[in-house]
């Protein structure tokens, strides 16, 4: 099965709508599956007690949500162009919403293969409820959230009729160190709730999306940016644009790795069996007309005779020919 891979840009292209699009062309081109950007409109979003997380704080310099929030945002129109530019490189446009003003227009002007729904939006009832209602699938982080309260946001959006979810396993620590990374709550989701279970990665470099594909991750979503000393709020905490191609890259050699449960020889290993295997093998020279014996066979390559395990198809038979010192015993040669 093929990973889903997304490109997460979110807030990296800084506010610049022609940094947006150089997002798209390049993400393209190094092989994802969708890129993902965020749309808000601040005033809906932050109240006049919004406080920013540390990292931020310490990315920016800010302790002003609102006017951040200003800062990082393209408008509608300018997602409408993103879209497009998307379809014309052959991309999926991707976008987590968080008001539901955002959410309506997203999904009114926008053909999207999911709805995303961020870690921190999984109780937010007028988008959840506006989404339940919708027939399109869902992608729901899981960030911040325990199982049991994961299992009420997948009722509140199977409320009207079962949707099609993938889960993200998630870890909203930016970046998240690997000790708390937890790769193996992915098929923990997976058990508990049946469904499909993807990972979004806030940890520096690519190990962990890779591992995570490897246990059974369906998506990965990865944060990207075009240069990590840029000033914004996400940039230190995602990985380049050649980093990701990387993780393309070596995601679709383990797909590749991972084959399918059925055991299965290949032809060219079979050549190899005959190399590195054992056969029986005469310990002395053995006469016409002897009766072979334990004492007179020993197990050595190559495996192109009779296996060790096959020693009784010898034991006790009759020679038919003169079998000479150190020599692979082959079915011809007794009766």
């Amino acid at each position: 099965m093929k990973t889903y891979i997304i490109a997460e840009v979110g807030p990296n292209h800084n506010g610049s709508l022609d940094l947006a699009i150089e997002y798209i062309e390049k993400l393209s081109k190094a092989g994802a599956d969708a890129v993902k950007f965020q749309l808000v409109t601040p005033e809906k979003l932050h109240s006049k007690d919004s406080i920013l997380p540390n990292y931020i704080k310490f990315n920016t310099g800010s302790k002003k949500p609102l006017e951040l929030s200003r800062k990082y945002q393209l408008s509608f129109e300018q997602h409408k162009v993103l879209y497009k530019k998307c379809n014309e490189y052959g991309i999926n446009y991707l976008c987590s919403a968080f008001d539901l003003v955002s959410i309506k227009f997203l999904n009114t002007n926008f053909d999207l293969p999911y709805f995303k729904i961020a870690s921190g939006e999984i109780f937010s009832l007028d988008v959840i409820e506006y989404i339940a209602k919708q027939n399109r699938p869902i992608l729901l982080s899981t960030g911040m959230a325990t199982i049991g309260e994961i299992a009420i946001s997948l009722d509140l959006l199977n409320e009207n009729f079962k949707k099609d979810i993938t889960l993200l396993h998630c870890v909203s620590l930016y970046p998240t160190p690997y000790k708390s990374v937890n790769l193996n709550v992915i098929k923990e989701l997976k058990n508990k709730f049946s469904l499909a279970v993807g990972f979004s990665d806030h940890s520096l470099g690519i190990e962990c999306a890779v591992a995570a594909v490897a246990i059974g991750a369906e998506v990965i979503e990865k944060h990207v940016t075009l240069d990590k000393n840029l000033s914004g709020l996400d940039h230190k905490n995602s990985i380049t644009i050649e980093e990701f191609e990387l993780l393309v890259k070596n995601i679709r050699n383990v797909e590749l790795s991972l084959g399918n449960p059925k055991k299965i020889i290949s032809n060219e290993e079979k050549v190899i069996s005959k190399v590195a295997r054992k056969s029986i093998v005469s310990k002395r020279k053995i006469n016409i007309g002897e009766i072979i014996t334990e004492k007179m066979i020993c197990f050595k390559r190559p495996g192109t005779g009779f296996l060790p395990i096959e020693k009784e198809k010898v034991i006790g038979k009759r020679a038919k020919r003169l079998i000479k010192k150190d020599r692979v015993i082959k079915r011809e040669d007794i009766k």
